[in-house]
C-alpha cells in the first residue's frame, strides 16, 4: 500500500517520539517530521499554511477557526501544565499574591497566547484578580505575533503596551514590569521567544508568584479536575476531503506514541534528575497512570472552561460548542 506523504510540524516532546523517528506509522501516511519551537510552528502556519500537519495553539485555533482558516482539528493536546504557576515577579515588588497584581504592569510575549489565556483565567477565577485592572505588556512585535496573523486588537476595557523590542526580563530586572510570564518553553526560544525562563528564574532577585508551584499545580488539578492544556494538533482540511479516515487514523498515531513514551516512565527512576523516582511517584499519585489525556471525553470540562476563557477575554466573539471543534470521526474518543 503506498503512503501519502504529509509533513508534520510538532515540538519535541517525549509522547510524539514514536512518530518522529518512524516507531509509530500511521496507516497510508508517510509523516515528514519538524521539529520546531511551538511559536515558530504557529506562526508559520499562521501567515503561510506552511504544514500538512502541525501542533496549533489552542487560543489561535479558535480565533483562526472563527475566521475561517481550512483547518480540522483532532482531540490531541501533546502539552498541558498549570501555567499560572510559571509566573515571576521581582523580590522587592512588593507582590505578594495575585490580587497584588491590581494596577501593575504585567510582561507577556504575546496577549493571545494559551499560556497566557490560561494564566489570566486562573488569576481572574481562582484569585479575584480584575483583568481591567492590569497593564498587560507584550514582547512580541506585531509582525513577528500570532495576533499579527489573525487581526488581534485589545478587548474593550483591557488596557494593552507594546514593549518595542525591550525583552520581558530586561525590564523585570529593571524595575519597569511589576511580573512576567516568559515562554513556557525553556530551551526551545526562537525569534517569538527572546526571553529564556530558565536564566530568568536563576536570576538574582526574581522568584516565581508562587513559592510552592508543584504543590499549586496539584491543587489547581484537583479543584478543577484537568490541568491547562495548551496546544491541539490541526490538519488542512483538503487533505480530509480526500481522505475523510485520515483525522481518526492520525489521533489513533498520536496515542500509540504516547503509550510508546508511557512505556518508559520508570526511566526517571535512573536519569540525572536527583529526585526523578519521588517525582513519577508523586505525578502517579496525583494525576494517574495518564496525566496528558487525548480524546473529547476526558477534555470535555477543560475545553469548555478555555472556550468560556476565550470568549469572556474578547478574543473570539462568541463560545463554540466543543464537539464543533473536532473532525465528526473523532468525537466518540
Amino acid at each position: 500500500m503506498s503512503r501519502k506523504p504529509l509533513s508534520l510540524a510538532i515540538a519535541d516532546y517525549d509522547r510524539v517520539a514514536a512518530l518522529a523517528d518512524g516507531t509509530v506509522r500511521p496507516d497510508g501516511v508517510d509523516l515528514q517530521v519538524r521539529t520546531l519551537a511551538p511559536s515558530e510552528t504557529f506562526y508559520r502556519m499562521l501567515k503561510d499554511d506552511e504544514f500538512d500537519v502541525s501542533e496549533m495553539s489552542l487560543s489561535s485555533f479558535l480565533i483562526a477557526r472563527q475566521l475561517g482558516r481550512d483547518w480540522t482539528a483532532i482531540p490531541v493536546f501533546p502539552f498541558r501544565t498549570g501555567f499560572h504557576v510559571g509566573v515571576y515577579i521581582r523580590d522587592d515588588s512588593g507582590v505578594q499574591t495575585p490580587d497584588d497584581l491590581a494596577g501593575r504592569r504585567f510582561g507577556m510575549p504575546e496577549y493571545q497566547m494559551t499560556a497566557a489565556l490560561w494564566i489570566r483565567g486562573a488569576l481572574q477565577h481562582d484569585f479575584g484578580l480584575d483583568l481591567r485592572d492590569v497593564e498587560w505588556c507584550i514582547e512580541r512585535i506585531r509582525s513577528l505575533s500570532h495576533g499579527g496573523e489573525t487581526g488581534f486588537s485589545p478587548p474593550p476595557g483591557i488596557n494593552i503596551t507594546d514593549l518595542e523590542g525591550a525583552t520581558l526580563s530586561e525590564l523585570l530586572l529593571a524595575g519597569e514590569l511589576d511580573a512576567v510570564m516568559p515562554s513556557p518553553y525553556p530551551g526551545m526560544a526562537s525569534r517569538l521567544n527572546r526571553t529564556d525562563a530558565a536564566a530568568l528564574a536563576a536570576s538574582p532577585g526574581i522568584r516565581r508568584l508562587f513559592a510552592d508551584p508543584a504543590a499549586e499545580v496539584d491543587r489547581y488539578y484537583q479543584a478543577h479536575g484537568f490541568l491547562h492544556m495548551n496546544h491541539t494538533v490541526v490538519l488542512q482540511s483538503r487533505h480530509v476531503r480526500d481522505d475523510p479516515g485520515l483525522p481518526m487514523r492520525l489521533y489513533d498515531a498520536f496515542v500509540a506514541a504516547k503509550e510508546e513514551s508511557y512505556a518508559g516512565m520508570d526511566r526517571f527512576r535512573k536519569c540525572n534528575l536527583v529526585h526523578g523516582g519521588l517525582m513519577l511517584e508523586r505525578q502517579r499519585l496525583v494525576y494517574g497512570e495518564d496525566p496528558f489525556p487525548y480524546g473529547l471525553a476526558a477534555n470535555k470540562h477543560a475545553l469548555e472552561t478555555l472556550v468560556q476563557y476565550s470568549a469572556e477575554q474578547g478574543l473570539i466573539p462568541s463560545a463554540p460548542q466543543v464537539t464543533d471543534l473536532f473532525h465528526e470521526s473523532t468525537l466518540g474518543t
